[in-house]
């Protein structure tokens, strides 16, 4: 402890180079989750001081237990997980393919195509899916019924379907950018590798899937992760898409909690939403990455 001290002491110089971070850190991250938390264990609505509002202990997190939206928009979030995690990783995978492929040229450019999507507002990308799904009159439906005489569907206007428009339109939005992360991975694959199961005879396809898939297995759950985490924090797509309808059908656990925030006037019960949600990452990242690099390192 005492040699710590004096190196810490003979070193202190340094200290003021990273100082800069850890404070900003402090006023920017630690600061603002304290005081969330804080405000959890309150009836805030949203008017004048926290401290002026009514202390209420953990009511806020009891009252989740009990909250059949709570755990319709939870139910909700998972079943948009469901159809977009799988879908997007394989669709993100064939593209990341196609770019990485020898006989495509002006790769540069076909990179920055599959990116537009991903750097596109969510107001306009709400836009444009609304004029596709739009029960009457929308791309879609008509191409549905000019095509092959299938009735008007309700993508935005039905409960079955709300759940898979906001997925269709999430998916567009981000597989670009994940295509690219793919394509990262497989461009560090050592071009050897793929001459020499040339040389022994193996095909394109055999390539791919005995030898380009295996080696890709880290940079794929990195995208299913990260694809996990980004589909329960968000709440654009549903936002400026749904709005949550119809009938709470496609409500995120997100979205429930800017509605109690901003729409009911519940900043405390709000918050309480932020940190079960913050709990349930936490606990759900460290079980996989743990789970995952330990039977690596195995």
């Amino acid at each position: 402890m005492t040699s710590t001290l004096k190196e810490m002491k003979k070193y202190k110089h340094c200290y003021l180079w990273i100082a800069p971070f850890f404070i900003l850190f402090a006023v920017f991250y630690i600061y603002p989750a304290v005081s969330g938390f804080l405000i959890s264990l309150t009836n805030f609505d949203g008017l004048g001081t926290v401290a002026a509002a009514d202390h209420v202990g953990f009511k806020n997190y009891e009252k989740l237990l009990r909250d059949d939206k709570f755990w319709k928009s939870l139910l909700n979030t998972v079943l948009i997980w469901l159809y977009i995690v799988p879908l997007r990783t394989f669709l993100a995978l064939i593209l990341a393919a196609v770019l990485n492929s020898s006989r495509l040229t002006g790769k540069r450019v076909y990179s920055v195509i599959v990116l537009l999507p991903y750097i596109t507002a969510v107001a306009v990308a709400a836009i444009i899916f609304r004029i596709l799904l739009t029960t009457e009159g929308g791309l879609i439906n008509v191409l549905l019924e000019r095509c092959f005489g299938i009735g008007p569907v309700g993508w935005l206007d039905t409960t079955a379907l709300s759940k898979v428009s906001v997925a269709f339109m999430n998916i567009w939005r981000m597989t670009g950018y994940f295509s690219l992360v793919l394509l990262a991975g497989m461009q560090k694959i050592p071009s050897s590798v793929g001459e020499a199961a040339s040389i022994d005879g193996a095909g394109a396809f055999t390539k791919f899937f005995r030898i380009t898939l295996p080696l890709m297995v880290p940079e794929i759950f990195f995208v299913m992760l990260m694809s996990t985490i980004w589909i329960f924090q968000n709440v654009g797509d549903v936002m400026v898409l749904t709005q949550g309808g119809p009938m709470n059908s496609s409500t995120t656990l997100v979205y429930y909690m800017y509605q109690n925030a901003y729409e009911y006037s519940k900043m405390g019960y709000a918050a309480a939403i932020t940190y079960v949600l913050f709990a349930f990452l936490v606990i759900l990242s460290v079980f996989v990455v743990k789970n995952y690099y330990g039977r690596t390192e195995e």
